[in-house]
This record gives C-alpha cells, sequence and structure tokens, in this order.
C-alpha cells in the first residue's frame, strides 16, 4: 500500500472513530432523554441537555474532518459516496440530539406523575426507537446493507405504538385527569420518539448509498378519489391519475352513496380513447375502498368535502375540489371533465414534486 493510500485510510478510519462516538452518545442522550421522563428525573435531564452541546461540537468536527477529506484527497465513487452519507448523517444526528433535548424539557416541565398506560408507551416507544437507530447506524458504520434493513421492522413497532399511545392519551384526560401540561408534553414526547425512529429509515438510505450507489426511489402515494355516488367524475380522475403519471403510485376512487352502474358519459369516453375497465368493476362505497392496512396519503372530494365521511387517519391529507370553479356543471361532457380534472390533477402532482416521467 502506498503513503497516499495509507494517509487515506487512516483518514477514513478517524472519520468512522468519530462518527461512532458521536452516534453512540445520541442513542445514549435519547435514552436518558425517555428515562427522565418515566422517572421525573429532573437532575438527568438537565445532564442530557447540556451533554447535547458537546455532541453539536462533536458533529461541527465531524463535517470539518469530512471537508478536508475532500479537500485533501478529492475522492471520487465509494469514497465520495462514504463522505457525502456521512455529511447527511450528521445533519440527521444533530436533529436527534434536539429531539433528546426537547423531550428533557418537558421532562422537568411535568409536574405529576403521568398515568402507567402513558409511561408504558412512552417505555416502549423509547426502546424500538433506541434500537432500530442502533442498528440502522451499526449497519451503516459497518458497510452491513442488510444489518441496516432490519431497523426499518424495528422502526415500524414504533409507529404500531403511536395510534393506541394517543388514545391512551384520550382516555387518561378523561378518567384520571392529570394537568394539561402533562398530557400535552406526553403527546409530544411520543412524536419525538416516532421522529426518532423514522431517522433509522434515513440512515438505511445513506447506508445503502454509501455502500451500493443506490438513491432513494421517488415517492409514491396512495390516492383515493371521492364524490356522491362514483358513476363519474372520481372514477374519471383515477382514470385520469392513472394515464399521466403511471408510476407515482397507486389510485382508487369510491361514492359516498355509490349508484348502480356507471355514467353512460364515462363508459362511452372510455370506448373513445380506448380505455378497457376491469373486469367486473363497479360503483363502490368509501367503506369498499378503505384499507385499514395502510392509510391514502390523500383523499380528494370532488364536489363534496370527504373529512365527516370516515375518520381521517393521522397521515393523510384531505382536499376538496370544486369544479365549477373550473366552468364544469352536470350537463358537461365527459370530455370537458377530463380536462379539467388534468390541471387539477397536474398541480397536484407538481405540490407532491412527481415528475411528469414518473
Amino acid at each position: 500500500m502506498s503513503l497516499y493510500d495509507k494517509r487515506l485510510e487512516a483518514d477514513l478510519l478517524a472519520i468512522r472513530a468519530r462518527l461512532r462516538t458521536v452516534a453512540g452518545q445520541v442513542r445514549e442522550n435519547l435514552r436518558h432523554s425517555v428515562q427522565s421522563v418515566l422517572e421525573m428525573d429532573r437532575r438527568l435531564a438537565n445532564e442530557t441537555v447540556i451533554k447535547d452541546r458537546a455532541v453539536n461540537q462533536d458533529i461541527r468536527d465531524l463535517d470539518h474532518m469530512c471537508h478536508l477529506f475532500v479537500v485533501r484527497h478529492l475522492p471520487s465513487g465509494s469514497h465520495l459516496r462514504f463522505i457525502s452519507a456521512v455529511l447527511r448523517l450528521s445533519v440527521a444526528l444533530e436533529r436527534l440530539g434536539d429531539y433528546s433535548v426537547a423531550i428533557c424539557r418537558v421532562a422537568g416541565q411535568i409536574e405529576s406523575p403521568l398515568p402507567d398506560t402513558v409511561l408504558h408507551n412512552i417505555g416502549m416507544m423509547g426502546e424500538h426507537a433506541g434500537k432500530a437507530l442502533g442498528t440502522a447506524l451499526t449497519g451503516f458504520l459497518d458497510g452491513d446493507p442488510d444489518m441496516a434493513r432490519v431497523s426499518r421492522g424495528i422502526a415500524s413497532q414504533t409507529a404500531a405504538i403511536y395510534p393506541y399511545a394517543f388514545e391512551g392519551l384520550i382516555t387518561a384526560a378523561e378518567t384520571d385527569r392529570p394537568p394539561a401540561r402533562d398530557l400535552f408534553g406526553a403527546l409530544l414526547v411520543f412524536r419525538l420518539l416516532q421522529r426518532s425512529a423514522e431517522q433509522a429509515e434515513n440512515t438505511v438510505q445513506q447506508t445503502l448509498f454509501a455502500v451500493t450507489g443506490k438513491r432513494k426511489k421517488p415517492k409514491r402515494y396512495r390516492i383515493l378519489f371521492l364524490d356522491s355516488d362514483h358513476a363519474l367524475a372520481s372514477k374519471l380522475a383515477e382514470i385520469a391519475l392513472a394515464e399521466s403519471h403511471p408510476h407515482a403510485g397507486r389510485f382508487g376512487s369510491a361514492g359516498v352513496e355509490p349508484a348502480d352502474a356507471f355514467d353512460p358519459k364515462l363508459l362511452a369516453f372510455c370506448r373513445r380513447r380506448g380505455i378497457v375497465l376491469p373486469s367486473g368493476d363497479a360503483p363502490r362505497s368509501l367503506d369498499d375502498a378503505l384499507d385499514v392496512a395502510r392509510h391514502y396519503h390523500v383523499v380528494v372530494g370532488i364536489g363534496l368535502d370527504p373529512s365527516p365521511h370516515f375518520d381521517v387517519p393521522y397521515r393523510t391529507a384531505v382536499l376538496q375540489w370544486d369544479l365549477a370553479e373550473d366552468g364544469v356543471s352536470a350537463d358537461s361532457q365527459a370530455e370537458e371533465l377530463y380536462r379539467a380534472l388534468m390541471v387539477r390533477l397536474r398541480g397536484l402532482m407538481k405540490t407532491l414534486g412527481v415528475r411528469d416521467d414518473e
């Protein structure tokens, strides 16, 4: 090995060592922040807040080391990908430190013991979030994408607890009636722990990029269109989006009170365009369209507000389109409706960051 190669490897080892130290401290601070809430330990909370200052300094040092590496070695290929991934991870680690500090701030404001169910959920979410982060970071440091991917399953357990934790807070508010400040603080802790677990996914993506060069795939969306009867407008919106952006995700449509059959305007439009509807396809209700296992990212109401018709999941956005604003009426032809929908759909895809070629 040449002297230059030895120097390059030594610099890489130094960056890995500093990253390992920072990652370990961030994980410890997260664990201590959860512990301070569970035990109402204000002393531990304050100590953890102070420790975050040192973590921030270590992250700045890590960034400086990465920039020096680029200037000194002008890396390419896997070395450049690794440094790029470390710089992105340093941002995530600093954010995780901020989450821990915010949790500690909550611990310092709690006035009375939280209900046992709330404490149990905080403990469970904290444990899963810590494991997910630890597994993902170890996978990155070891250059092992398979190990990093394991963290996804662990992180999903954190997300699965969140709805039950939220319901537990509502129950506690109605029965135990702890101070409102404490309940809002616990809600913030739940959200921060969920966000902490989500950083594991970012770490997985950086691991895959550093080791294999694979970039994160474009976001895919689940979108549902809803109208009164699913006879024309909502089904046409589904067809239009599938034609214009077929790779943007999975799309569906439904009606509040589904008609017995599709509108003849829709069927004639499909024949003219050479669109073949699936065998047995017919208007369906909103209940049939909803998937209990997964949420829709966006639910679009055409001529109505979808919100009163179902329990909107936490991560679902609801839109309402009034096509009368676009000059479309009940007497309009399907082609006019289609053109108006396409304008709306292009705007929605642009807002979501979906490109025309995706």
